[in-house]
């Protein structure tokens, strides 16, 4: 049941034909989904704390950059972290194995990104395994992989896709009682 994907087809033709009939409708449609993302984005970023999530984590970007492209690696900034975990309704794919155009959160930041889901693939590019004591000490302070906006995406699931689903029937509803009026005139 974790695994089962719920799809909701005909948001953006429905959304688009309500326009001609109904632009209050659409602002209806249009809240709800904001309100969700909103209260997600919020619940995501009250799960970063200031201090880093493990021992050895610092809070500076490192001075010589050995990996991630020479980069190095990111400085724990929560204020950073915070910042940079967004919701978007621009159109993408979620999860691989579906698109949406409602919404989604995403965590920008490259130390958020490495909280998030480190340790979900234990295998790198080159195929070497990830250092397994950073993963148990990750494990041990953070959790298990999907520690923020996935953790929040997960738990509030059901309600979210509950609001969302009968905000799009609302809309669909209304279109269908507006094609209904222009076919009787």
């Amino acid at each position: 049941m974790a695994d089962e994907v719920i799809v909701l087809s005909g948001i953006k033709e429905t959304l688009d034909a309500l326009k001609e009939f109904d632009k209050d409708a659409v602002k209806r449609f249009k809240k709800v989904i904001n309100t969700e993302l909103a209260g997600a984005e919020r619940d995501a970023k009250n799960i970063i704390k200031d201090e880093p999530p493990m021992r050895g984590w610092r809070k500076a970007d490192a001075a010589k950059g050995r990996t991630r492209g020479g980069a190095g690696w990111p400085g724990w900034d929560a204020g950073e972290i915070k910042s940079k975990i967004t919701k978007t309704k621009v159109q993408g794919k979620v999860r691989g194995d579906y698109t949406t155009s409602a919404g989604s959160l995403l965590n920008k930041s490259a130390a958020g990104s490495i909280f998030e889901v480190a340790g979900r693939n234990t295998k790198t590019s080159a195929g070497r395994t990830s250092s397994a004591q950073f993963l148990r000490n990750l494990f041990i302070s953070g959790g298990k992989a999907s520690r923020v906006v996935w953790r929040v995406v997960d738990k509030d699931r059901a309600r979210i896709e509950e609001n969302v689903n009968r905000a799009l029937e609302q809309a669909k509803a209304d279109l269908q009682k507006h094609l209904e009026g222009e076919r009787g005139r």
